[in-house]
């Protein structure tokens, strides 16, 4: 019932039940919007792939490992148009049914929450718009940010659904548009050997002084968890969603 770093899985899931519900949870909240689905599998059993090719998704079924994984991820993700946003999306992450309803209003709606004429006056270090800058968005929201030890400053914008906190540290989770990926390209695909989420974070996401780093956002409450026990998104009750998709 563990995962690979020995944390327990939450509500007694085996492996396969946690990679079902979790895809069920992502498929459902992209129903409304223009998607495409990849798999990357790394030599899944028939019957996950039988699972998989139960839904429209393209299905890559390869002897991979967790470095060379994330490296074709990124590779896949070059072929993207720069316009399009790409969600890198491991396979334990569960989410809420609104989470691309509320990253789709962040988006739509991104000069209006995040307009330097709204904050010049209070933060006056920010020489740059924050609306065209490269954005990254973080689905979860960690508890451990609200640790007194790992409290950090940061930019919070409000939005129709919820707020956006600025992070500076991720998983390998994270959206980015196609042109993001390109210009990052080199820190992303260095940050597969050992997957090397730390040196990716380093490297890639702004703290207060922005320089010609991403802005990495993360939804407060998280619209996705880490189905990790210790590290669950919290205020929101993920048992409930987790019954409803295996009620379906």
């Amino acid at each position: 019932m563990h995962s690979l770093h020995h944390a327990p899985r939450p509500f007694n899931l085996d492996k396969r039940s946690l990679i079902k519900v979790c895809f069920k949870s992502l498929y459902d909240s992209l129903k409304n919007y223009p998607h495409k689905i990849t798999i990357l599998g790394d030599r899944l059993s028939d019957e996950m792939q039988e699972f998989f090719r139960s839904y429209p998704v393209t299905l890559l079924n390869e002897e991979l490992g967790n470095d060379k994984s994330i490296r074709r991820q990124v590779e896949l993700a070059l072929e993207a148009d720069e316009n399009d946003w790409v969600y890198f999306v491991e396979d334990d992450y569960l989410h809420t049914p609104d989470a691309f309803k509320w990253i789709d209003d962040l988006l739509t709606n991104r000069e209006e929450y995040m307009s330097k004429k709204r904050i010049a006056r209070q933060i006056r270090f920010i020489h740059v718009q924050l609306d065209n800058r490269p954005l990254v968005i973080h689905t979860p929201d960690y508890p451990d940010r609200y640790k007194p030890k790992y409290l950090r400053f940061s930019l919070i914008f409000l939005s129709k659904y919820c707020h956006w906190r600025q992070v500076t540290n991720t998983t390998f989770t994270f959206m980015m548009q196609g042109k993001t990926v390109r210009k990052y390209r080199e820190i992303l695909l260095r940050s597969s050997i050992g997957a090397d989420d730390g040196y990716l974070s380093r490297k890639l996401f702004a703290g207060l002084r922005l320089g010609d780093k991403a802005l990495c956002l993360s939804p407060i409450p998280g619209i996705s968890t880490h189905m990790h026990e210790e590290v669950m998104t919290p205020l929101v009750d993920w048992e409930k969603i987790i019954n409803e998709l295996k009620s379906e």
